[in-house]
């Protein structure tokens, strides 16, 4: 594993670390009785905001590291069918990412 790729785990681990404690953050709100949500309707919808741009922003962030780490090598050495299946692979996985 070289060392870019080192580096991208722990920055994944780093963000996936984050967004956990927002999902448990929202998790133990929603789950105390005390809160009441009239207060502030809308703060749970923010917070659900923001664990969504961040878990969006996790999955930019990797599809970037893939497509420039190693995408670009395995097109670069594969036979044209395979480097077009590669490409068709990434696209179907930005197509599912932006519904």
């Amino acid at each position: 594993m070289s060392y870019s790729c080192k580096v991208e785990r722990k920055k994944l681990k780093n963000r996936i670390s984050r967004i956990a404690g927002q999902v448990n953050s929202l998790k133990t709100k929603i789950g105390d009785e005390s809160v009441d949500f009239e207060d502030d309707p809308y703060e749970i919808i923010r917070q659900l905001t923001a664990v969504k741009g961040a878990i969006n922003g996790m999955i930019t962030s990797y599809v970037e590291h893939y497509a420039k780490g190693h995408l670009i090598g395995k097109i670069q050495k594969a036979e044209p069918n395979e480097a077009e299946a590669q490409i068709d692979n990434l696209l179907e996985i930005i197509k599912v990412f932006g519904k």
